[in-house]
């Protein structure tokens, strides 16, 4: 699906391109969804002005995806799967994103929709939000 990604206030901006993405890719094993390709070469380190969202009996909004990057610094989708990943955080789930209160906002590559889900840090504990990056977007509102 193709996304409109003005509509949810995220300003243009990324030098994320094919080669990058290949980077990435071959770095953590993956083949990320289209959408979501689509949204990083839109814009790297999004930040949406809509982008609350529900999960199980709770709702929150993305504060800012990671940067798309192969180098393994601080606040990258590389820095989350690798060097700073989080205790507890599932094998083949990638953190893409953060909501304000520092939970992670994954893709889980162990389901073949690869789903979204967000995952606490400090309790391990993960809550599924979405069956795939399409539908995740479809969830945001203000």
């Amino acid at each position: 699906m193709k996304f409109d990604w003005s509509s949810f206030g995220i300003e243009q901006g990324s030098s994320v391109d094919t080669n990058t993405i290949s980077q990435v890719e071959k770095l953590l094993s993956v083949s990320f969804p289209k959408s979501y390709l689509d949204l990083v070469t839109y814009s790297d380190e999004a930040s949406p002005e809509i982008s609350s969202f529900p999960y199980t009996n709770e709702g929150t909004c993305i504060s800012e995806f990671f940067s798309f990057s192969p180098d393994v610094a601080p606040h990258t989708i590389s820095w989350y799967s690798g060097a700073e990943k989080p205790p507890g955080l599932p094998k083949k789930m990638i953190p893409i994103a953060r909501d304000a209160s520092g939970y992670l906002i994954c893709l889980n590559f162990n389901t073949p929709s690869i789903t979204v889900e967000i995952f606490d840090p400090s309790s391990s504990k993960t809550d599924f939000v979405a069956n795939n990056f399409d539908d995740f977007v479809n969830l945001w509102s203000e």
